[in-house]
């Protein structure tokens, strides 16, 4: 029998996750954004595995959106990734367009431009998610839009998926920028399938990362210490 997802737990992902109207420049048509030229530094990892430095440019402002950009996954049978470098290493999340159809193209689309770069993981509930992506780093923002990709009604999230964040009122695979992290099998078998999913972290490297963000934990709320996106980059594999 799945369990219940615990009431403190179904806040976590639905307190206003995507709130379109946030204050900055705004595109009232959508060209297709340039791609980020910020570079991440080769960061010196601590004890816990991590460096909680800020990113020079994390207050930098990010732009509202009227409608999602273009999607960027041409061709859309390539495989498609998006590689963040976090606070606690990196992290490649292998694109699922074929699940996430209109959310996997706006967080591929987000990635290229350069909207995740300087983000916090703003929440992190240990055994659980890892969540991060929004603009106003309380859970309170998002890109000014929102797409519905719901999933299947028969999906069950496992560790490693990445899927989207939203408001409890919105529907089921609505999404803007806020994503989350499964970051245990348990975790993932608390969920309901509300969340529309973009990807799937697979390989060594970037389970041990996500194993370090898990940790940084401690409840419902914000990590121990900072966590941050450095960059994130979308790239056709191979």
């Amino acid at each position: 029998m799945r369990r219940v997802l615990p009431l403190a737990l179904v806040a976590l992902l639905a307190a206003g996750c995507n709130v379109p109207g946030r204050g900055g420049e705004t595109t009232s048509t959508v060209p297709a954004p340039p791609a980020s030229t910020a570079v991440a530094p080769t960061l010196d990892y601590g004890a816990d595995g991590c460096n909680h430095r800020k990113p020079p440019y994390a207050d930098a402002p990010k732009p509202t959106y009227d409608e999602p950009p273009p999607d960027p996954l041409v061709p859309p049978t390539a495989t498609w990734t998006v590689k963040l470098e976090t606070s606690c290493g990196p992290i490649t999340i292998v694109l699922d367009p074929a699940t996430g159809g209109t959310a996997t193209a706006s967080f591929a689309a987000l990635a290229r431009a350069g909207y995740y770069d300087g983000l916090a993981f703003h929440r992190v509930v240990p055994g659980f998610v890892v969540q991060g992506g929004d603009p106003n780093g309380n859970g309170s923002g998002g890109p000014g839009y929102t797409v519905d990709a719901p999933p299947p009604s028969d999906y069950r999230y496992r560790n490693g998926d990445v899927a989207m964040a939203k408001a409890g009122t919105e529907p089921a695979g609505a999404a803007g920028s806020q994503f989350f992290i499964v970051s245990t099998e348990a975790g993932g078998a608390m969920l309901e399938p509300l969340y529309a999913v973009v990807g799937h972290v697979t390989d060594a490297q970037s389970a041990d990362t996500l194993r370090r963000l898990d940790k940084l934990g401690v409840d419902d709320g914000p990590p121990v210490e900072p966590a941050w996106i450095w960059t994130a980059r979308l790239a056709q594999a191979g």
